[in-house]
């Protein structure tokens, strides 16, 4: 299992383009960008892994991800979350992963802050078995977690476990979920340790700031 207790031993042999990053609202780039994300209405939910840091929900769907043709591959959590926006640290963050037919990836990141418990959550708290891959009862659609309107933050990343691959496109939306306080203690329950990457130096990297229609 990947200890996070020791991630100085984690090997980054790629350069200085790693993930998560600290975002600062205030000295990102405002820039347009038309049709930033475009969801298809086919973003569902089709089985359930334990990954043993976290669970993974395995899916299919399309997406144009700045007018490029995207496949959704699968949703997995980080708790806390990894990317801090302007000094905070939400309770989770949820990692929706995409891939061109290059295989270039990107990662719709949704910070989540505790109130009113999420549906989608529910249903993988409640279906999730130890030790095993599960089929979903039914396919769960995903569509109303993804950003649709509200500002994004973008920037040239990493993934943020190993291998710790570089050339990925983040997006992390600033209007944030929600899950409740029973909810995330249910997850802890689970994987009770935190599974956070620490912050990694920006080192130039520009972050650049778009709004949704």
């Amino acid at each position: 299992m990947l200890d996070y207790t020791k991630q100085e031993q984690w090997k980054n042999g790629f350069g200085q383009q790693q993930s998560p990053v600290p975002l600062n609202t205030a000295t990102a780039q405002a820039a347009v960008a038309n049709h930033l994300l475009v969801w298809q209405n086919d973003i569902e939910g089709v089985s359930l892994s334990d990954k043993e840091i976290n669970f993974q929900m395995n899916g299919h769907g399309h997406a144009v991800l700045e007018q490029r043709p995207y496949q959704f591959q699968q949703l997995h959590f980080h708790a806390p979350a990894e990317h801090v926006i302007d000094d905070d640290q939400a309770a989770m963050e949820w990692h929706f992963v995409f891939q061109d037919a290059a295989g270039q990836l990107a990662v719709v990141a949704r910070v989540a802050h505790i109130g009113a418990p999420d549906p989608v959550f529910e249903q993988l708290l409640t279906q999730f078995k130890p030790h095993e891959t599960v089929t979903l009862k039914q396919l769960l659609d995903v569509h109303a977690e993804l950003p649709a309107t509200g500002p994004v933050l973008r920037y040239l990343g990493s993934l943020t476990t190993p291998p710790l691959t570089e050339g990925v496109r983040w997006y992390v939306a600033q209007t944030p979920l929600s899950v409740s306080k029973g909810q995330l203690a249910r997850y802890h329950q689970l994987f009770e340790h935190p599974n956070n990457r620490h912050l990694q130096a920006l080192n130039g990297r520009p972050v650049l700031q778009t709004k949704l229609n």
